[in-house]
């Protein structure tokens, strides 16, 4: 059974109120996005439903998710350190000018971005953001380019409202350095807009797509789609979620407290994402990789 949870909050507690209370779901596999998830998790957990999301990475769900929520995505809290960490000290750059979405997800990112900047003694020069339904990102792109910075950090929550802010800063006459998060550096936005995102420098969880048990999923997914997957990582903790759900049911069977407990029990499991274990908020515990995109490939840099 499934529902369509839209990437925000209000349909993502409309798709929990409806799995929960007409369809007796025990189990939800998601939600994608941060905003979904946190509309979703006060229902899941006042009736013990657990939720485990393949890709919701913002800080706000380790604080706000409550103890039946858990996720296979490493949290934002750790890449916007790894991003202005990488900006400061390796590309040695003082000044940032910060453009983001207003979504969960994006300001999660931002919020973590700006602070570790300013701790490490950067100066964040503009901090301009943008609403889910903008197209016109103008005025954004010009106070940035008054302000002058060093590094660009932008956070859309989408690809085509990503792209389409790049073009706008590059008309603008922003020629700065670029970082950003996993969504700009998709792989399906590097191949279809590689002359507009490169030199863009992003973060994106560690991952590596040739492991035995990843390889073969995105190969099936190319198979079926004749595409690449555009966001690898997360499409195998989608696989990995499954499974470990499964486990979980055979043991506990669909006891909502009991596959909350194994889900915190969680360590080293032999997943496509990678080794998968749980800390004591329901988070993974993975590394990342700050790639760039040349020439329409991404490079790793770190």
């Amino acid at each position: 059974v499934y529902e369509d949870s839209k990437c925000n909050p209000k349909d993502g507690n409309a798709a929990a109120q409806k799995l929960i209370n007409i369809d007796k779901v025990k189990i939800i596999i998601g939600g994608v996005c941060s905003g979904e998830t946190l509309g979703a998790a006060p229902l899941a957990n006042e009736n013990k439903v657990v939720m485990l999301s393949p890709s919701a990475t913002s800080p706000d769900i380790t604080a706000k998710g409550g103890d039946f929520v858990f996720r296979l995505a490493p949290s934002d809290a750790y890449a916007g350190v790894v991003a202005s960490d990488y900006a400061y000290d390796d590309l040695s750059l003082r000044k940032a000018a910060i453009i983001s979405e207003t979504t969960d997800y994006a300001q999660g990112l931002r919020i973590v971005f700006k602070e570790n900047f300013e701790k490490l003694g950067g100066q964040v020069v503009a901090d301009e953001t943008f609403n889910p339904e903008d197209t016109d990102f103008r005025t954004q792109a010009t106070k940035v380019k008054a302000a002058n910075p060093d590094v660009v950090y932008i956070v859309p929550q989408t690809k085509a409202k990503g792209v389409l802010l790049v073009r706008q800063l590059k008309e603008a006459g922003v020629a700065r350095q670029m970082v950003t998060a996993e969504v700009m550096i998709g792989r399906d936005v590097v191949k279809e807009s590689a002359a507009d995102v490169d030199g863009m420098i992003g973060v994106e969880q560690k991952f590596d797509d040739k492991a035995p048990k990843a390889a073969p999923i995105l190969a099936k997914y190319k198979q079926d789609t004749k595409e690449d997957a555009p966001f690898p990582a997360y499409m195998s903790a989608g696989y990995d979620a499954v499974h470990i759900i499964a486990d979980a049911i055979a043991k506990s069977g669909y006891d909502g407290e009991k596959i909350r407990d194994y889900l915190y029990a969680v360590k080293d499991y032999d997943g496509a994402v990678g080794k998968v274990s749980m800390d004591g908020n329901g988070d993974v515990i993975l590394d990342f990789n700050v790639k760039q995109v040349k020439n329409g490939e991404l490079v790793t840099l770190k």
